[in-house]
């Protein structure tokens, strides 16, 4: 007794409907799965860079620190702002480098201080008619 189903019988009646029925809801779950670990993922890569822009900013502060204060100032705003100070090399007068780790993020900045090397029209001691003028 084996039963045969026309081709136009299966189409007109969804004969084969029942065979597929519950596919949706294992590969609905398998989206959502991945979807899952591609915004922890991303969550991630989101905390590093912004732990990134963190050092970067404290060895800009540091470098800044160090042109101006010295070593001993840019120790101070390291820990202040709860960083290592790795490295702070004079590269010449008035020019350092410094590299830093904040909460596992190494960065590198480099500062000058130009002092009097500003042009005059900029506002120094050498053009006192532009000191103190609002732009």
């Amino acid at each position: 007794m084996s039963r045969q189903v026309s081709a136009e019988r299966a189409r007109d009646q969804n004969y084969f409907l029942p065979l597929e029925r519950g596919a949706v809801v294992p590969t609905m779950l398998v989206i959502c799965c991945l979807s899952a670990v591609c915004v922890v993922g991303l969550v991630h890569i989101g905390e590093a860079a912004v732990q990134r822009a963190r050092a970067d900013a404290v060895a800009d502060v540091v470098a800044l620190a160090a042109v101006g204060h010295g070593d001993d100032g840019a120790e101070k705003v390291s820990r202040a702002a709860g960083a290592e100070l790795l490295n702070l090399r004079r590269v010449g007068p008035t020019a350092v480098q410094v590299s830093v780790m904040l909460n596992g993020a190494r960065s590198s900045a480099a500062a000058d201080a130009l002092g009097d090397e500003l042009p005059p029209e900029r506002g120094s001691k050498g053009n006192p008619e532009s000191e103190f003028k609002p732009r």
